[in-house]
């Protein structure tokens, strides 16, 4: 199955279709050290220039932040789970969503431990795009732990309770 990919990287936004077998987007970065984007768009930030590509290979570990698109996993295999709101910083991107922990691991923090791509949900995204602030909400972004500078917890956010899909 095709789904539709929006990713940022350092300095450009790429946007096309990526192939995920049987895979949700969040295991195929997961697992995978890199991805196809076909019939890709990738626009530079600094000042909008924009190329094409009929196939570009992208390392998962260039991916700040990818939009979630596709499935969203086997409803059996979901957990209660509680959020917490929080704000990072991934080189030149700002995100601010609610990380979902289990309830057995309330304890930890979420953003410790675990996979490489956190799904952030209700979640904002700031950046500037040719000098320009952008603010753009999603459902869900897929963050890349390893790049997030700082994060920390939004006091006064609220919880929110949700499920999540258990580990493959």
């Amino acid at each position: 199955m095709d789904v539709e990919f929006v990713g940022f990287a350092e300095g450009c936004c790429v946007t096309g279709k990526v192939g995920l077998g049987d895979a949700r987007l969040a295991d195929l970065l997961n697992r995978q050290r890199t991805i196809i984007v076909n019939d890709a768009v990738v626009v530079r930030t600094l000042d909008g220039h924009i190329d094409n590509f009929e196939q570009l290979e992208i390392g998962c570990d260039e991916l700040a932040i990818v939009v979630a698109n596709g499935p969203s996993g086997d409803p059996r295999r979901r957990m209660p789970t509680t959020a917490e709101c929080v704000t990072l910083q991934l080189g030149p991107y700002s995100a601010e969503g609610f990380v979902h922990t289990s309830l057995s691991e309330i304890a930890e923090p979420g953003m410790e431990d675990g996979p490489a791509v956190v799904a952030l949900t209700d979640a904002w995204l700031e950046y500037q795009f040719r000098d320009e602030p952008r603010s753009e909400w999603f459902r869900t972004l897929l963050v890349n732990r390893a790049m997030a500078i700082s994060p920390r917890t939004v006091v006064g956010a609220g919880d929110q309770s949700a499920e999540i899909d258990a580990p493959a």
